[in-house]
């Protein structure tokens, strides 16, 4: 399987990777595109092919010299970057950790008396090395959030209580959330090698939405829809990441908020297979592989099932392959690469 990877080294091509997901062309190989890999994943793909052979870890950029090597030898036109300096007090420094049950904004004097972020704290030096230090056919993408940061400044049982007790209030701290996160597209988009925004908002469970879907649509989805424009705008990719069962505004995100591409997938909501047959012509898709399957099955399974999602979903473009959301470290690499193995031997 490693043999099959270095041998088949994926050649990166950023115009093509973003028609397709824009659906103007159908691709020649398959694409492929992923939220984000955990550290773990990362250093163990460094340590088994040596991909930071060569590199000085004393060196400032070191770390952005590194992920540049995992995307080329992973084949992702499209990597996650990070600026530092975006401070919601009150809330967790660390991604991996839980947000407070109530949250830091629960009354008009909480919200008055609020730091909020400002756009000249944030740290961009990463994107400036990046903007001149990137190699051809990658292009860097940020998160941008709404509906998960004002759920998380209020606290996600507040939040609801709040909705029909002080909706005024909701609505003033998605305006706050809402005009940083525009400011910070904004800024993104002035660096050439800036490729897309994502909307990282998790708005659904198994079953349905977490709020009532009238309530996104008043409260939330305007200025997603705004996030969306002010990328699309500088002729970057709208990109939107959700988890859960969201089919009560898909079309909303389709037709109102105009994403090009939407992410994450789970098997026991629906398969990619049906997702891609029931919105693949209005909408692109990214991911597909079960996390919690490739986490448990054996390589051999993984590349069958990777097959089949990729005969199912890779006719007439608007499909990149990738897992349905993190490249987690409790996945096995080995089962990673055999997901890999098989979107390269794919014909």
């Amino acid at each position: 399987m490693s043999d099959i990877l270095n041998e088949k080294h994926v050649k990166l091509d950023l115009p093509a990777a973003t028609a397709n997901i824009r659906r103007k062309a159908v691709p020649s190989r398959v694409f492929h595109y992923e939220h984000g890999e955990e550290p773990g994943t990362k250093q163990a793909l460094c340590n088994r092919f040596g991909l930071c052979e060569g590199l000085d870890t004393s060196e400032k950029y070191f770390q952005l010299r590194r992920e540049i090597r995992i995307k080329h030898f992973l084949g992702q036109e499209f990597m996650r970057v990070f600026p530092g300096g975006i401070v919601w007090k009150g809330l967790p420094t660390s991604t991996t950790a839980p947000p407070p049950a109530v949250g830091p904004i629960q009354t008009w004097q909480d919200f008055e008396t609020y730091p909020w972020p400002r756009i000249n704290a944030v740290d961009f030096s990463a994107v400036e090395w990046y903007e001149t230090n990137l190699p051809d056919n990658i292009a860097m993408t940020a998160m941008t959030y709404l509906f998960q940061q004002v759920s998380n400044l209020i606290g996600f049982e507040p939040l609801c209580m709040m909705l029909y007790e002080n909706r005024d209030l909701v609505k003033a701290v998605a305006q706050k959330v809402g005009e940083f996160f525009v400011t910070y597209t904004n800024t993104l988009c002035q660096f050439s090698r800036f490729g897309a925004i994502t909307v990282g908002d998790d708005m659904g469970h198994k079953t349905g939405t977490l709020i009532s879907p009238n309530d996104l649509r008043e409260v939330f989805i305007p200025w997603q829809k705004r996030l969306i424009t002010t990328a699309q705008s500088y002729g970057r990719l709208g990109l939107f990441h959700t988890c859960g069962q969201v089919d009560a505004i898909m079309d909303d995100l389709i037709d109102v908020v105009g994403i090009d591409a939407k992410h994450s997938t789970q098997d026991v909501i629906e398969p990619m297979a049906v997702t891609k047959r029931r919105w693949g012509d209005r909408v692109a898709l990214l991911g597909g592989v079960d996390v919690d399957f490739i986490t448990r099955a054996t390589p051999q399974q993984v590349r069958t099932y990777t097959r089949y999602i990729l005969e199912t979903c890779t006719p007439g473009g608007g499909f990149a392959l990738g897992v349905g959301n993190w490249v987690a470290d409790s996945i096995p690499l080995d089962n990673y690469l055999a997901m890999l193995t098989e979107a390269r031997t794919f014909a």
